[in-house]
């Protein structure tokens, strides 16, 4: 049996096993890790990698070797290779990069000579491109090409599949309305947080948000106007918290915002200037419905260890210091006290 007839066999039976561990899995870096190690394994790839489309640049999904010429290259839909590959559908097949149509996309630091690029297309849409490279002229044949390409069809199915688990994965997790994540997911991440917390002796502190007065203006003006601003409080929270912290939506028009690692007083710090970032916003027709003419919120916060053990006791703090400060007036913050 010649070379060819070798590879050719090589290449249907790794189709195979391929389909195979692929399977039901949903997990698009699984999924990606699978393809990579096969990729590996069949190619004369010095580099091979998995991306995938984000808005106006490409993320990495899985990777063998991929990234040692491409240091501090941010891969984006604006590079002349990846555009034409999202444009066309079509693959990028070169045993000669520095000679090619397609040397522009290299760094110059770069000493890469063969390259192979194939779109996963899902839906008539590129979604991902699977990469292939190597510093050696002609590493590649028209075999690995064809080969990758029908590994481009099995991978748009698993894409799809995958797109969709995570679609479904992210209602579960998310309140429909606002985009913060729902009780559910609070009650799992506290529970995670807290043996955290308690395995690496750190601190959690956990904040009780309550709009001031909001039935007056959701009887004032309306659901739809009550619904805008619900959405922009939480937008306003996402856009001042850490990328550690997370919004919950507890109910109605309390929220949760848990952040880790944080200390009591810094905890009360931040709550203060959310508290202030709120009052100075424009709502529109707060003047019309709102007791102060402006719209607020009151805040309750608690930590643990220091005001809770478990996880319903440190939200029962935090709401314990929430009713204290809409007794005392709103438009505060309370913290919890033994």
């Amino acid at each position: 049996m010649d070379n060819t007839t070798q590879k050719k066999l090589k290449i249907l039976s790794a189709i195979d096993e391929i389909h195979q561990s692929i399977g039901a899995n949903l997990e698009l870096q699984e999924i990606s890790r699978i393809l990579v190690d096969k990729l590996a394994e069949i190619t004369n790839c010095q580099g091979c990698a998995i991306l995938i489309i984000e808005g106006q640049k490409l993320a990495i999904l899985s990777k063998k070797g991929f990234l040692e010429g491409f240091k501090d290259v941010e891969f984006t839909v604006d590079m002349p290779t990846i555009k034409y590959i999202i444009e066309s559908k079509k693959s990028v097949f070169t045993n000669d990069l520095p000679n090619s149509e397609m040397s522009q996309c290299v760094p110059d630091r770069c000493a890469m000579n063969s390259l192979i690029c194939v779109p996963v297309v899902v839906k008539g849409e590129v979604k991902g491109i699977i990469h292939l490279d190597s510093l050696e002229k002609n590493a590649f044949d028209e075999d690995d090409l064809q080969f990758i390409e029908i590994l481009a069809g099995q991978v748009s199915i698993a894409f799809e599949r995958a797109f969709l688990y995570e679609k479904v994965k992210d209602i579960s997790i998310h309140d429909g309305l606002t985009g913060a994540f729902n009780r559910r997911k609070l009650d799992e991440d506290l529970e995670n947080e807290i043996e955290r917390c308690k395995r690496y002796k750190r601190q959690l502190s956990l904040l009780m948000v309550d709009i001031d007065w909001f039935k007056k203006y959701n009887d004032f003006h309306g659901h739809p106007a009550g619904d805008e601003l619900l959405k922009k409080i939480v937008s306003l929270f996402q856009k001042n918290i850490r990328s550690v912290d997370r919004v919950y939506r507890y109910g109605g028009e309390e929220f949760v915002i848990l952040l880790p690692e944080i200390e009591k007083k810094d905890a009360l710090t931040f709550a203060e200037r959310i508290r202030e970032i709120v009052q100075q916003e424009k709502f529109e027709g707060e003047e019309k419905s709102q007791p102060n003419k402006k719209v607020t919120i009151s805040i309750g916060a608690a930590n643990f260890p220091l005001d809770a053990d478990s996880k319903d006791g440190l939200i029962k703090a935090a709401d314990i210091a929430l009713y204290q400060a809409k007794q005392s007036g709103r438009n505060r913050v309370c913290a919890f006290n033994n």
